[in-house]
């Protein structure tokens, strides 16, 4: 975003003035409605509707006939009806008027440095940053209790150049600032490092912060700049100038403490006498609802009596990016709560008979423009800096508190209300009042769940003012007394929220009551009834109508329960039908139109439909110039694929890529890895694409409709849990992406809870089992997966989701699902993941950072990205089949059971057992006589010869080889009756068994060894 300064804004906002035709035109075709070209009309850019759109450049005014959502006087209106917050709306009439931008965004002044202090910088980021406080390297030094046995103490700087990897561990060859914590002992801040689930792992790390030099380099997770970084998981921790440190071993007193949003500001202001510690931010006083012991120990020892935590002068400010739909009190809010929670927290010292005076203050804003208490001292105050200790001492004996530089508010025995009056969030329109001069300029702006703006005349108004029919309340004068009563009228209030966008939604049942929902075009929203009721609430506040308040705090559940608003109309959202070779991905401002050919970034004046307000993520998503992976498939039906510069960055591509690796073992140790390896590589991580791809579209077709299911890839005995391969890492993304519900596996009758989906609704896009237990059938989900979805609500009602909205099935295990036959086969997508992680290497140790919950701006940004390739992925080849071999192995192990194969190792390592007949029972008796199975009702004889059945194919032996002709290897004789090959061998009632080594009765025929001659697995 670029700045625009304040002549700017003036200049642009002066070549725009007669210029609402020009810059409309530029999004939308008009038309003339007359011949005098008086009034133009053309397509509502919001509602889509035809010549709905009216503008009338000579009245300045522009509106639509059909919907409330694009209207207004200015060209800078109408921008920001698109969409565009208010400094991105100025560059966009710049850019469609020709306005030349001119650069004035305004340089820190650095402070005069003297020759001493010149002669010790090293030009560093460092020295430019603690120079901007007027501060050198000799400011920020802490006595630091060596752990030798003397406990030596030395001198040593805070504030050190060096950044932070993903690891947190120290960098010292890149130019950032690096600030060490210590305790009052002079010993370093330590915090516990976590592993990826959040347990503790026994190892501790110093607490050291990151002041990045380029914040634009390191946003978040929401795609702000990032200026400071702390350790994930280490909690916020108090820092302690040398100044405190030295007092508080001393024991001397300190009458008033400040607490700043800041070390640096911290150290700057006990450089000049104000004693003061630093919080990384406004709202990180505490943690986990305790105040910081070292700040109790503080107080208590140098005899604390009042605390002061300290503003910067933009306390008040708003937001720098206001749109339309964001509440404008969201800056303020957040400075009120830092306030009451500081409150609290120093109250409740008063457990400890502690009792404090609490105030909160601020920089007064002056003709310097300094923000901070730093920059007062570095700028206005240079060389006078003693000036603002005297004026503390002097203003705490005004009635105001108001000094030359600062302003304070005694908030000790403040309520909630009285303290939100500070920042005029008591009330809409004294609010608005208060920052008029921002907000006026402003269509329309947001406060609360209301819209407001300010008329022509000054005058502030609800964008939708209520109307006759629609005021919910009557005022009765009684003629006699004189008096005033009000009564609530309950058709009217129904037309008031209707006329807002509320109402009913029906279900998919009748035995489920309808969702109240809010329309607010392109979102829907389920809402509870009390959510209802704040909205009539705030916006009978905002009318400053005490009396009706009243009656709605007097009788609220019974104007405005649930069973009132059930008189409310029901409303059918035009929710978008699936599409087959489309998918759509809504974020913030825009949304992905995504096809096999071609990924469309748009906004969402191109939207005509709606969508759930929990499928649009809060994201500013920026597509990449390139995908991150480009898949291409061969003519013989092999895969291959490249990935860009953005895609070796993606973490999630690269995990992977790596849990497809299956060679890694033999790459590690320089061994040979054959071509065929490296191709089935490939086809599995292509395989993965696919499904996820396949997972994130909305679109069921009733020909591809399967469970997808992550196994393991690595052979292991059965019952035996590789685990730890990443298979549950897919689950969790996509609970990040979409709607979605997890379902512990690991339940014993999971089969036959009957409320197992009792949190699936209409909006679960994904059901995520993870890590099903051994022998877990995949039947129980036939129906959900090809058919209708039935739910039992706990506390009643019963529910059949269609098959067009129901959501669809990820599953993780460990172990081979149960089934045979076509059913089973063409219900389930396998992938497979090797051990590349397990239990000894894990993610975190390649990545430095755990997946969702660390990552910032540009893994998430990465992430979507990839999803969106995913998506083009599958719809360009559909279901792809990972390498079957490595699955059927686990497969066929799942199905003899580990004491089968134990004993059929043994068994047939002689060779008296191979190349002969052998009687079945025989064979039947000597299995348990010799395994560790003892009850023969587990193993019947029919489930006993299908298991050796098994074995032969898993171990490359033919059964019973004699009844295949030796030449073409068809069975010899069929069943009359059904037609299905018969290959038994039963003499007079006898059956026998003949297991064959691969050269037995086929020794004329080439034939493959055992490694080799499996057919691949058929899905």
């Amino acid at each position: 975003m670029t700045y625009i300064s304040e002549s700017n804004k003036n200049r642009i906002l002066q070549a725009a003035e007669g210029k609402l035709f020009e810059v409309i035109s530029d999004y939308v075709s008009l038309n003339p409605t007359d011949r005098k070209n008086k009034t133009f009309v053309g397509q509502c850019p919001s509602c889509k509707a035809n010549k709905s759109l009216l503008v009338t450049p000579g009245k300045n005014m522009f509106g639509c006939k059909n919907c409330s959502n694009m209207g207004g006087t200015k060209p800078i209106d109408f921008l920001m009806r698109m969409g565009l917050t208010y400094p991105d709306a100025l560059e966009k009439l710049a850019q469609i008027l020709n306005v030349t931008i001119i650069d004035e965004t305004p340089v820190p002044k650095n402070p005069k440095v003297g020759k001493k202090q010149a002669a010790k910088r090293t030009g560093t980021y460092l020295d430019t940053f603690l120079a901007g406080s007027g501060l050198t390297l000799d400011d920020v030094r802490a006595s630091i209790e060596l752990k030798d046995e003397s406990k030596t103490v030395i001198t040593g700087h805070v504030f050190k150049s060096g950044s932070l990897d993903n690891f947190y561990n120290e960098q010292k060859d890149i130019d950032d600032v690096l600030i060490e914590y210590y305790d009052l002992d002079g010993k370093p801040v330590l915090y516990d490092v976590l592993d990826e689930k959040g347990k503790h792992t026994g190892r501790t790390k110093p607490y050291v912060r990151v002041r990045y030099q380029f914040p634009e380099e390191h946003k978040d997770s929401k795609g702000r700049p990032t200026k400071y970084r702390t350790p994930k998981n280490a909690g916020t921790r108090l820092y302690i100038p040398q100044a405190i440190r030295s007092l508080y071993q001393a024991g001397k007193k300190i009458e008033r403490l400040f607490v700043q949003e800041g070390e640096k500001k911290a150290e700057k202001c006990c450089k000049h006498g104000l004693f003061s510690v630093g919080i990384s931010g406004i709202q990180n006083l505490g943690q986990n609802g305790q105040i910081p012991p070292d700040l109790v120990k503080i107080i208590q020892a140098c005899e604390v009596k009042e605390v002061v935590m300290l503003f910067d002068s933009d306390w008040d400010e708003l937001s720098s990016d206001l749109s339309i739909n964001e509440d404008v009190q969201k800056r303020p809010r957040n400075f009120f709560y830092a306030a009451r929670n500081f409150q609290t927290y120093i109250k409740t010292l008063k457990n400890r008979g502690l009792y404090l005076e609490i105030f909160i203050g601020h920089v007064l804003r002056n003709d310097n423009g300094d923000k901070g208490v730093d920059d007062l001292l570095t700028k206005s105050l240079q060389g006078k800096e003693d000036e603002l200790l005297k004026d503390v001492n002097s203003l705490v004996n005004e009635k105001n508190l108001k000094g030359n530089y600062l302003q304070l508010h005694k908030i000790t025995l403040m309520g909630d209300l009285k303290l939100s009056e500070l920042w005029a969030l008591d009330n809409p329109a004294s609010f608005a009042e208060r920052h008029k001069n921002v907000l006026k300029e402003l269509p329309e702006f947001k406060i609360g769940r209301h819209q407001w703006r300010f008329n022509e005349k000054g005058e502030l108004e609800n964008t939708r003012p209520i109307e006759q029919d629609e005021q919910y309340w009557e005022e009765i004068t009684n003629f006699k007394s004189g008096k005033t009563t009000y009564e609530f009228r309950y058709v009217e209030v129904i037309n008031f929220l209707q006329n807002r966008g509320f109402g009913r939604m029906r279900r998919e049942s009748r035995e489920l009551s309808p969702y109240f929902i809010h329309v607010t075009p392109p979102t829907v929203r389920v809402v509870e009834p009390y959510e209802v009721r704040d909205y009539v609430v705030e916006f009978t506040k905002a009318l400053r109508l005490k009396n009706v308040l009243e009656l709605l705090f007097r009788g609220g559940p019974q104007y405005l329960g649930q069973d009132r608003l059930s008189n409310m109309a029901f409303i059918k959202p035009e929710f978008p039908e699936s599409k087959r070779d489309e998918q759509l991905f809504y974020f913030k401002d825009i949304c992905w139109r995504i096809t096999k050919d071609k990924i469309h970034v748009a906004d969402y004046s191109e939207i005509t439909h709606q969508v759930w307000s929990d499928n649009v993520k809060q994201f500013p998503a920026e597509k990449t110039q390139e995908p991150l992976i480009n898949v291409t498939r061969s003519d013989d039906g092999h895969f291959s694929y490249s990935v860009s510069d953005a895609g070796a960055k993606c973490h999630i591509l690269q995990f992977l890529i790596n849990t497809s690796n299956f060679t890694w073992r033999k790459e590690r140790e320089r061994l040979p890895v054959e071509p065929e390896e490296y191709q089935e590589n490939k086809e599995h991580l292509v395989s993965k694409l696919c499904a996820i791809g396949y997972m994130l579209m909305t679109c069921k077709d009733r020909n591809v409709s399967r469970a997808v299911v992550a196994m393991d890839g690595r052979q292991s005995e059965v019952g035996k849990s590789n685990g730890r391969s990443g298979k549950s890492i897919i689950g969790e993304m996509f609970k990040h992406l979409v709607p979605a519900i997890s379902v512990n596996g690991k339940v014993r009758d999971i089969e036959g809870d009957q409320f197992v989906w009792t949190e699936l609704t209409e909006k679960t896009k994904v059901v995520f089992i993870d890590d099903v237990r051994t022998n877990f059938s995949l039947e129980f989900l036939f129906a959900n997966i090809t058919g209708d979805w039935t739910v039992n609500y706990k506390g009643g009602g019963r529910i059949t989701f269609p098959f067009s909205v129901s959501p669809k099935i990820y599953i993780t295990t460990n172990h081979a699902l149960n089934g045979e036959g076509s059913s089973f086969i063409d219900r389930q997508w396998l992938i497979a993941f090797s051990d590349f992680y397990n239990e000894s290497h894990k993610p975190l140790d390649d990545f430095g950072t755990l997946f969702f919950d660390e990552w910032g701006f540009e893994q998430w940004n990465l992430l979507w990205n990839l999803m969106a390739d995913c998506v083009q992925i599958y719809l360009r080849y559909g279901i792809v089949q990972a390498p079957g071999e490595r699955l059927e192995y686990r497969r066929m192990r799942q199905q003899m059971g580990e004491n089968f194969i134990l004993w059929a190792d043994e068994y047939f390592s002689s060779e008296e057992h191979l190349n002969r007949k052998i009687v079945r029972r025989a064979m039947y008796d000597d299995f348990f006589d010799k395994s560790a199975m003892k009850d023969r009702k587990y193993i019947t004889p029919t489930l006993f010869k299908e298991k050796v059945k098994i074995y032969c194919e898993f171990k490359g032996f033919n059964f019973n080889p004699l009844s295949y002709d030796p030449i073409s290897r068809l069975p010899l004789k069929y069943d009359k009756k059904t037609g299905e090959p018969d290959i038994d061998n039963k003499t007079n009632g006898v059956e026998y068994f003949t297991i064959g080594t691969p050269d037995y009765h086929f020794k004329d025929m080439p034939q493959e060894t055992t490694g080799d001659n499996k057919q691949q697995y058929k899905f």
